[in-house]
């Protein structure tokens, strides 16, 4: 008996397979190639952004650093800086007035952006641009604190001419401005040559003085070079005369005082006009009357003051300077006539606006500043 076969008779079947399977692991690979690209772009997108973000803060921090002086109100605005050598790529600083400092001392207000570019990323593809982020901050310009033991303050005692004429007042002439000025201060502040409990070194009449306390001048300590008075007078002087301490604006008479500027005259000075700002002098300082003559700010005189006829000085005035140096100062501070020397806090905060530095303005820094 013959047997009966019932295998197939189709052939090449395997081969179909084959393809579909290769196709799919074609596809699978192709899948898994994207999502790995597409992911390693994310990253490095995701990296970049944050290096853009490291190098805009980093310009930012930067730049706030570099001021030792108030920026010039005039301008002109914006204010641009490039930095190229911060580590991952370059920022560029923009900075923009927005409010002046006032007459009643509300702080100048600035606004402060720097456009980060991270130039240190990989980039897989060359039509994408390098990344970049801007940071923005408000900030105000912060003037240092200054100390003041008196309006009028003399290492080598003041001999006050006159029948109480004038007036030598620490009665805050801020008063009047928002805020209602300072506590008082003392009218006249100098030396005493007696030692602790004795009469400071004032001559003349103390109806003039005005303040905390009245009708009084205050001790500062013993006077001249070798005495506690000069250490009690908290200014770096010999750092001013160098050049260090305050950065000079004029070292002749200016032709305008719209900046409140430091004016540093070098040896002896009989003040030429009214003016405002930071004036000094380092030899002896004299002011004549006629016409009347009015300083708003900080007066610092490295000899003494002979003041004639009517004047008017609003912020303060410190004498005999020179003795913090081991300069000889041998004569006293004369006021002569009828005059007023005020504290007044306003104007020595604008005065002393040339030296103190930015601070940022709490909850006024911003992220993605938009750009346009």
């Amino acid at each position: 008996m013959s047997s009966i076969s019932f295998g197939s008779t189709r052939r090449g079947a395997t081969l179909p397979l084959t393809i579909i399977v290769l196709s799919l692991m074609a596809v699978a690979v192709a899948i898994t190639f994207s999502r790995v690209s597409s992911e390693r772009s994310i990253n490095a997108d995701r990296k970049a952004q944050q290096g853009a973000f490291a190098v805009a803060q980093s310009g930012l921090s930067r730049y706030l650093a570099t001021f030792t002086t108030m920026p010039n109100s005039l301008g002109p605005w914006p204010v641009t800086t490039t930095y190229n050598d911060l580590p991952g790529g370059t920022a560029q600083i923009e900075m923009r007035l927005l409010r002046d400092s006032t007459t009643n001392m509300l702080p100048a207000v600035y606004i402060i952006t720097s456009r980060g570019s991270y130039t240190a990323a990989r980039r897989f593809n060359s039509r994408i641009p390098a990344a970049e982020r801007i940071v923005a901050s408000y900030a105000l310009w912060t003037p240092m604190p200054f100390d003041l033991n008196g309006a009028f303050t003399s290492l080598t005692g003041v001999l006050q001419n006159g029948s109480g004429s004038g007036g030598l007042s620490g009665v805050d002439h801020c008063a009047g401005a928002a805020g209602g000025g300072l506590a008082s201060i003392p009218g006249v502040a100098v030396p005493t040559t007696g030692g602790v409990g004795a009469p400071a070194d004032y001559s003349g009449s103390t109806a003039p003085i005005d303040g905390n306390p009245d009708d009084a001048a205050v001790p500062i300590g013993t006077p001249g070079a070798g005495g506690t008075a000069k250490d009690a007078v908290g200014i770096d002087w010999a750092g001013i005369l160098a050049g260090t301490a305050l950065t000079i604006d004029n070292t002749s008479w200016p032709g305008s005082f719209a900046t409140w500027p430091v004016i540093k005259i070098t040896g002896d000075l009989t003040l030429p006009s009214s003016g405002s700002g930071i004036l000094i002098v380092t030899g002896d300082l004299r002011i004549d009357g006629t016409p009347l003559k009015q300083w708003n700010g900080l007066i610092l005189v490295g000899g003494n003051l002979l003041s004639n006829g009517a004047v008017n000085i609003y912020g303060a005035i410190i004498t005999g300077l020179n003795l913090k140096t081991g300069g000889a100062v041998t004569t006293q501070s004369v006021g002569n006539g009828t005059k007023n020397y005020q504290y007044d806090s306003c104007a020595l905060k604008r005065a002393l606006g040339h030296t103190g530095y930015m601070q940022r303005v709490r909850n006024g820094w911003t992220d993605t500043w938009p750009s346009y």
